[in-house]
Protein backbone atom coordinates (compact mmCIF):
# COMPACT_ATOMS: atom_id res chain seq x y z
CA UNK A 1 0.00 0.00 0.00
CA UNK A 2 3.03 2.52 0.64
CA UNK A 3 4.66 1.40 -2.72
CA UNK A 4 1.53 2.06 -4.80
CA UNK A 5 1.29 5.69 -2.71
CA UNK A 6 5.00 6.52 -3.26
CA UNK A 7 4.39 5.93 -7.15
CA UNK A 8 1.20 8.39 -6.98
CA UNK A 9 2.61 11.21 -5.36
CA UNK A 10 3.23 13.94 -7.95
CA UNK A 11 4.07 16.84 -5.87
CA UNK A 12 7.71 14.53 -5.16
CA UNK A 13 7.79 15.64 -9.30
CA UNK A 14 5.84 18.50 -9.66
CA UNK A 15 9.01 21.02 -10.73
CA UNK A 16 10.06 18.88 -13.34
CA UNK A 17 6.27 18.37 -14.70
CA UNK A 18 5.34 21.77 -15.09
CA UNK A 19 9.08 23.05 -17.01
CA UNK A 20 8.39 20.06 -19.91
CA UNK A 21 4.85 21.46 -19.88
CA UNK A 22 5.59 25.26 -20.44
CA UNK A 23 8.56 24.13 -22.83
CA UNK A 24 5.40 22.25 -24.67
CA UNK A 25 3.39 25.17 -24.68
CA UNK A 26 5.78 27.60 -26.31
CA UNK A 27 6.84 24.75 -29.05
CA UNK A 28 3.30 24.79 -29.78
CA UNK A 29 2.42 28.41 -29.74
CA UNK A 30 5.72 28.86 -32.12
CA UNK A 31 4.53 26.63 -34.38
CA UNK A 32 1.21 28.19 -34.82
CA UNK A 33 2.81 31.41 -36.00
CA UNK A 34 4.94 29.78 -38.71
CA UNK A 35 2.60 27.36 -40.14
CA UNK A 36 0.45 29.80 -43.03
CA UNK A 37 -2.67 28.22 -44.53
CA UNK A 38 -2.85 28.23 -48.31
CA UNK A 39 -5.46 30.37 -49.82
CA UNK A 40 -6.56 29.50 -53.54
CA UNK A 41 -7.51 32.98 -54.96
CA UNK A 42 -8.79 30.64 -58.19
CA UNK A 43 -11.50 29.29 -55.93
CA UNK A 44 -15.07 31.12 -56.20
CA UNK A 45 -16.30 33.12 -53.50
CA UNK A 46 -18.91 35.64 -52.77
CA UNK A 47 -16.20 38.17 -51.52
CA UNK A 48 -16.13 41.11 -54.18
CA UNK A 49 -12.84 43.07 -53.99
CA UNK A 50 -13.67 47.10 -55.09
CA UNK A 51 -11.45 49.34 -56.12
CA UNK A 52 -11.34 53.22 -55.69
CA UNK A 53 -11.40 55.13 -58.94
CA UNK A 54 -8.23 57.03 -58.79
CA UNK A 55 -8.05 60.75 -57.64
CA UNK A 56 -7.80 63.29 -60.51
CA UNK A 57 -6.46 66.71 -59.42
CA UNK A 58 -7.09 69.82 -61.68
CA UNK A 59 -4.54 71.41 -63.43
CA UNK A 60 -2.13 73.95 -61.56
CA UNK A 61 -2.88 77.45 -63.15
CA UNK A 62 -0.21 79.84 -62.82
CA UNK A 63 -1.59 83.38 -61.89
CA UNK A 64 -0.53 86.63 -63.36
CA UNK A 65 0.29 88.76 -61.96
CA UNK A 66 -1.54 92.45 -62.37
CA UNK A 67 0.53 95.17 -62.59
CA UNK A 68 0.21 98.09 -60.14
CA UNK A 69 -1.84 101.18 -62.03
CA UNK A 70 0.54 104.25 -62.97
CA UNK A 71 1.48 106.80 -60.37
CA UNK A 72 -0.71 109.45 -60.61
CA UNK A 73 0.92 112.85 -61.16
CA UNK A 74 0.61 115.53 -58.24
CA UNK A 75 -0.64 118.76 -59.20
CA UNK A 76 1.28 121.54 -57.17
CA UNK A 77 -1.72 123.69 -55.13
CA UNK A 78 -1.02 126.87 -54.11
CA UNK A 79 -1.14 127.36 -50.42
CA UNK A 80 -3.83 130.13 -49.82
CA UNK A 81 -2.36 132.92 -47.83
CA UNK A 82 -4.05 133.36 -44.08
CA UNK A 83 -2.82 136.77 -43.87
CA UNK A 84 -6.13 139.06 -42.83
CA UNK A 85 -6.97 141.29 -45.71
CA UNK A 86 -7.68 145.48 -44.98
CA UNK A 87 -11.52 145.62 -45.95
CA UNK A 88 -11.44 148.75 -48.83
CA UNK A 89 -12.46 151.90 -46.99
CA UNK A 90 -15.92 152.78 -48.73
CA UNK A 91 -17.16 156.60 -49.30
CA UNK A 92 -21.06 156.88 -48.51
CA UNK A 93 -21.22 160.47 -49.13
CA UNK A 94 -22.74 163.03 -47.48
CA UNK A 95 -26.66 162.16 -46.30
CA UNK A 96 -27.89 165.48 -46.81
CA UNK A 97 -27.16 165.29 -50.59
CA UNK A 98 -29.69 163.09 -51.41
CA UNK A 99 -32.09 164.20 -53.98
CA UNK A 100 -35.77 163.82 -52.96
CA UNK A 101 -37.06 163.04 -55.87
CA UNK A 102 -35.87 159.70 -57.25
CA UNK A 103 -36.39 158.97 -61.17
CA UNK A 104 -38.77 155.94 -61.65
CA UNK A 105 -37.40 152.96 -63.83
CA UNK A 106 -37.70 153.27 -67.38
CA UNK A 107 -41.24 150.89 -67.94
CA UNK A 108 -40.41 147.11 -69.45
CA UNK A 109 -40.73 147.19 -73.10
CA UNK A 110 -41.29 143.16 -72.16
CA UNK A 111 -43.73 143.98 -70.15
CA UNK A 112 -45.67 146.15 -72.81
CA UNK A 113 -45.42 142.91 -75.34
CA UNK A 114 -46.88 140.87 -72.90
CA UNK A 115 -49.66 142.88 -72.47
CA UNK A 116 -50.42 143.40 -76.09
CA UNK A 117 -49.39 139.55 -77.00
CA UNK A 118 -52.24 137.28 -77.83
CA UNK A 119 -51.22 133.77 -77.69
CA UNK A 120 -52.74 131.07 -80.07
CA UNK A 121 -51.87 129.04 -77.57
CA UNK A 122 -52.10 128.81 -73.14
CA UNK A 123 -50.92 126.38 -70.64
CA UNK A 124 -54.80 126.59 -69.56
CA UNK A 125 -56.92 127.18 -72.11
CA UNK A 126 -60.05 130.16 -71.88
CA UNK A 127 -63.30 127.37 -71.43
CA UNK A 128 -66.55 128.53 -71.76
CA UNK A 129 -68.75 129.00 -68.72
CA UNK A 130 -71.81 126.63 -69.06
CA UNK A 131 -70.10 124.50 -72.16
CA UNK A 132 -71.76 124.42 -75.68
CA UNK A 133 -75.16 124.08 -73.75
CA UNK A 134 -75.02 127.38 -72.65
CA UNK A 135 -73.92 129.16 -76.67
CA UNK A 136 -76.83 126.98 -78.17
CA UNK A 137 -79.55 127.93 -75.79
CA UNK A 138 -78.92 131.54 -76.76
CA UNK A 139 -78.89 130.67 -80.49
CA UNK A 140 -82.37 131.91 -82.50
CA UNK A 141 -82.43 130.28 -85.92
CA UNK A 142 -82.95 133.71 -88.06
CA UNK A 143 -86.57 133.50 -90.05
CA UNK A 144 -85.08 134.79 -93.18
CA UNK A 145 -82.49 131.13 -92.88
CA UNK A 146 -85.45 129.21 -91.98
CA UNK A 147 -87.41 130.60 -94.75
CA UNK A 148 -85.12 129.89 -97.59
CA UNK A 149 -83.68 126.25 -96.11
CA UNK A 150 -79.99 127.47 -94.98
CA UNK A 151 -77.98 125.32 -93.19
CA UNK A 152 -74.33 124.55 -92.21
CA UNK A 153 -71.80 125.82 -90.20
CA UNK A 154 -70.50 129.36 -89.17
CA UNK A 155 -66.95 129.45 -87.94
CA UNK A 156 -65.86 132.56 -85.78
CA UNK A 157 -62.48 133.77 -84.17
CA UNK A 158 -62.36 136.01 -81.40
CA UNK A 159 -60.10 137.08 -78.38
CA UNK A 160 -60.62 136.26 -74.73
CA UNK A 161 -58.94 139.04 -72.42
CA UNK A 162 -57.40 138.39 -69.14
CA UNK A 163 -60.87 139.15 -67.69
CA UNK A 164 -62.44 136.37 -69.82
CA UNK A 165 -64.65 138.86 -71.66
CA UNK A 166 -64.19 138.14 -75.60
CA UNK A 167 -62.43 141.18 -77.70
CA UNK A 168 -61.76 141.25 -82.02
CA UNK A 169 -64.72 139.36 -83.15
CA UNK A 170 -64.54 137.99 -86.79
CA UNK A 171 -66.90 135.48 -88.98
CA UNK A 172 -63.85 133.43 -91.07
CA UNK A 173 -66.79 131.21 -92.24
CA UNK A 174 -70.41 132.35 -92.92
CA UNK A 175 -73.18 130.73 -94.38
CA UNK A 176 -75.70 134.21 -94.46
CA UNK A 177 -79.35 134.36 -93.90
CA UNK A 178 -78.30 136.55 -90.71
CA UNK A 179 -76.89 133.46 -88.92
CA UNK A 180 -73.13 135.36 -88.92
CA UNK A 181 -74.64 138.12 -87.08
CA UNK A 182 -76.65 135.69 -84.77
CA UNK A 183 -73.22 133.86 -83.98
CA UNK A 184 -71.65 137.78 -83.46
CA UNK A 185 -74.32 138.79 -80.91
CA UNK A 186 -74.42 134.95 -78.67
CA UNK A 187 -70.44 134.93 -78.89
CA UNK A 188 -70.68 138.41 -77.48
CA UNK A 189 -72.94 137.61 -74.30
CA UNK A 190 -70.45 134.56 -72.87
CA UNK A 191 -68.09 134.85 -70.62
CA UNK A 192 -64.92 132.66 -70.26
CA UNK A 193 -62.15 131.53 -67.94
CA UNK A 194 -59.46 133.56 -68.91
CA UNK A 195 -56.08 132.11 -69.94
CA UNK A 196 -53.13 131.01 -67.67
CA UNK A 197 -49.39 130.80 -69.22
CA UNK A 198 -46.54 130.95 -66.98
CA UNK A 199 -48.86 131.90 -63.88
CA UNK A 200 -50.06 134.82 -65.63
CA UNK A 201 -53.79 135.59 -66.95
CA UNK A 202 -53.35 136.14 -70.87
CA UNK A 203 -54.97 136.95 -74.06
CA UNK A 204 -55.44 134.07 -76.14
CA UNK A 205 -56.92 133.77 -79.44
CA UNK A 206 -59.99 130.91 -80.10
CA UNK A 207 -62.20 130.09 -82.71
CA UNK A 208 -65.78 128.82 -82.45
CA UNK A 209 -67.63 126.77 -85.00
CA UNK A 210 -71.63 126.81 -84.52
CA UNK A 211 -74.12 124.06 -86.69
CA UNK A 212 -77.27 125.35 -87.91
CA UNK A 213 -79.66 122.69 -88.76
CA UNK A 214 -83.33 122.76 -89.73
CA UNK A 215 -85.85 120.36 -87.76
CA UNK A 216 -87.70 118.27 -90.32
Amino acid sequence: MKSFNKKLNLRKNYPLIFEIGLIGALLIFIAAFKFQVPVNFNSSSDTVIHTEPPIVLPPITLQKKIPPPPAVARIPVEIPNDDPMDPPVINFGDFNDIDPTLPLPPKSKNKDKEETEILEQAEFMPEMKGGLEALYSDIEYPKIAKRNGIEGKVVVQFVVNKKGEVEDLEITRGIGGGCDEEVLRVIKLQTFTPGIQNGNFVKVRMKQVVHFRLRN
